[in-house]
């Protein structure tokens, strides 16, 4: 009988080590907007993006002259060139470009993860079978960005869709990881409105960036998977098939 694999869903990167499940591949989920900004960046032909987790990190670098994206609260840093926006990453934009990108939520849980020691992966709904693809053979943690400490909605969800779309080949392991899978399940077809009910929707009208909705809730536009390299102050995020 063949074992399946495991797959987990950790609700916010405080909770990482109650789920420790060494030798796993980590998916950081950013749904609303970290990680379709990042995905698109490299879409569009970014040669790497630099996850940085401080404001004064990404304020020194664009003092550099360097290419920065910076948010915090939604909306984007004054210093900054970008901020996390996937509208903003357009290929005249950011082609050939080296990133060094900060966010509220989404950076920091990307090196929580690194620094637990797990491969990194970055996903969310614009991608999902690609992150899906790679995570066929291998242990899994889907690790969610939440905010600012609290689980988020539409981090979950995306975590329960690939929970469910690895269901043939993995076990899931945890009862908060099934009850995700339940939701995912109740609200799939009507997923648009009930991220409008979330926490996080009512911020984005307010910075008017509620058009980013629908993109970043559009399943499978792009093939392009961001995985991690690196380490400490060198950790980069590049295409899988570079």
């Amino acid at each position: 009988m063949n074992t399946k694999h495991k797959i987990d869903i950790v609700l916010t990167p405080e909770l990482l080590t109650a789920h420790r499940q060494p030798g796993s591949v980590a998916v950081v989920i950013d749904v609303l907007r970290a990680s379709a900004t990042m995905i698109t960046a490299l879409h569009n032909g970014a040669k790497a993006i630099y996850p940085l987790e401080t404001i004064e990190e990404a304020e020194r670098i664009a003092a550099e002259g360097k290419i920065v994206g910076a948010e915090r609260n939604v909306v984007r840093c004054p210093f900054a060139q970008f901020g996390n926006d996937p509208a903003e990453y357009t290929k005249d934009a950011i082609g050939g470009a080296e990133i060094y990108f900060t966010t509220t939520n989404g950076t920091r849980t990307i090196k929580a993860a690194i620094n637990e020691g797990y491969t990194t992966v970055i996903g969310t709904f614009i991608n999902l079978s690609a992150v899906a693809e790679y995570c066929h053979d291998k242990d899994v943690l889907a690790i969610c960005a939440g905010w600012q400490g609290r689980p988020s909605k539409e981090d979950a969800l995306f975590a329960a869709a690939l929970c469910d779309q690895l269901s043939a080949t993995h076990e899931i392991v945890t009862d908060t990881s099934r009850m995700m899978v339940e939701l995912w399940q109740a609200h799939r077809h009507q997923l648009t409105d009930y991220i409008k009910e979330s926490n996080h929707y009512p911020r984005m009208v307010a910075a008017g960036k509620e058009n980013a909705l629908p993109y970043c809730l559009t399943i499978d536009s792009t093939h392009t998977l961001p995985i991690a390299s690196g380490e400490g102050n060198t950790i980069k995020l590049i295409r899988n098939d570079e």
